[in-house]
């Protein structure tokens, strides 16, 4: 398995349809699809592989490379679990995920999904509800509670301080972020899509009962579109002023110093902390990568936009990230190897937006994935697709609406 999913972009195998120059464009017809997606991150590169599989003649718009680093999806890897603490509808969504994330494996012949456990460390003080949810998880039988001298014996590297709580949760564990973007994209160009790169779109307008979308050099014309732009959703879908708020997020990768308690390969899980520095999540080293750690968002910080998002890293965040884990992962925050930017974009109840638009019924949406989108990107890909194709979906996705912000 390399350890670098960026040296595996496919090539742009598509037939590049060019027009001339300007003068000449309006005398060319724009190329026609049963289907656009633009924005090829996570969910744009599983809904386009979803379509491509049903037969449909799709195109993808990806402004940059499949698996670039200039937006919320790329590193080397992204946390998935089964368990969700409310029984509310991104349950079954999760639990259709793994399925979809399998079958992906079997046809990219991609090892994307790997399964390490997860600890999850916690002060009631900072988290008042969390010991009556981990009772509650662990009679389900997707928790366990471990008291300090469990978690010493199976996990040796965690500082439980006094009054904390840990909980152990077994199928959980990471995906390999770009390589599974990278994955949907391949089986999509398999199945016939079309790929263009580097192909910014500056607008789209509905015309007649499909829609025409235009790019700096191209028009194109469909009879769907798919809007699946992550933090530049804003921009596409002015019209609908969703509450869309986009941070920005870093994550710094350390080399442990004791692999032996951090390192994936010697039974490290995945760590969620909820402590009085703030929430955290992270994977243990693994593949060659360091140990990774990033603040959650969510709660209004580094509010920014695609465009203008700093992607200086100041000595000072990677020292606080550094002083978190000798606090509670001691032997964990060896040499700081790299770090790296992403942005998240949260809607105000952190739910998702997957609806089609209230106005033009051949546009769909999917954006506001508030930070833990990735593991059910196929599960929405296939909700779009089909929504796409038949005008439902096997799957109940009322509580995802656009308009439940109008109030």
């Amino acid at each position: 398995m390399s350890p670098n999913p960026e040296s595996r972009v496919p090539t742009n195998r598509s037939i590049i349809l060019s027009v001339a120059d300007s003068s000449e464009r309006g005398r060319v017809m724009a190329p026609s699809y049963d289907a656009i997606v633009i924005g090829l991150g996570a969910i744009g590169s599983a809904t386009l592989c979803q379509l491509a599989q049903r037969g449909l003649r799709v195109l993808g718009l990806e402004m940059f490379q499949p698996g670039h680093d200039q937006g919320s999806s790329h590193g080397y890897h992204r946390m998935i679990r089964m368990s969700a603490v409310h029984d509310d509808g991104y349950t079954p969504l999760g639990e259709r995920a793994f399925e979809l994330w399998s079958a992906l494996e079997e046809e990219s012949g991609e090892t994307l999904l790997r399964l390490i456990g997860e600890v999850h460390l916690v002060d009631p003080e900072h988290y008042p509800s969390y010991p009556a949810n981990a009772q509650l998880m662990q009679q389900r039988g997707l928790w366990e509670i471990l008291d300090r001298g469990d978690l010493a014996q199976r996990f040796p590297g965690f500082h439980l301080h006094d009054g904390m709580i840990a909980t152990y949760e077994q199928k959980a564990g990471f995906l390999r972020s770009e390589a599974g973007i990278l994955a949907h994209v391949a089986v999509a160009q398999r199945h016939g899509a079309e790929i263009r790169t580097g192909a910014e779109v500056t607008g789209w307008e509905v015309d007649g009962s499909g829609v025409r979308i235009t790019t700096a050099s191209e028009t194109f014309s469909a009879d769907r579109v798919i809007i699946t732009t992550g933090p530049w959703a804003s921009e596409l879908l002015a019209g609908l002023a969703l509450p869309l708020r986009v941070e920005r997020v870093v994550n710094g990768y350390f080399e442990p110093s004791r692999a032996d308690w951090w390192s994936a390969e010697n039974g490290a899980p995945d760590f969620l902390l909820t402590v009085e520095e703030g929430s955290f999540y992270g994977m243990p080293a693994v593949d060659g990568i360091g140990l990774k750690i990033g603040l959650s968002g969510g709660y209004g910080h580094g509010v920014t936009t695609a465009r203008t998002i700093d992607r200086h890293v100041d000595d000072s965040e990677i020292d606080f990230l550094r002083g978190v884990l000798d606090r509670y992962m001691p032997g964990a925050s060896g040499p700081a190897l790299r770090h790296v930017t992403c942005m998240c974009t949260y809607t105000p109840d952190k739910g998702f937006i997957v609806d089609r638009h209230p106005e033009h019924e051949q546009v769909l949406i999917g954006c506001g994935f508030s930070g833990r989108g990735y593991k059910f990107a196929p599960t929405i890909g296939e909700i779009l697709a089909e929504l796409a194709t038949t005008g439902r979906t096997r799957h109940e996705v009322g509580f995802m609406s656009a308009t439940r912000f109008r109030s």
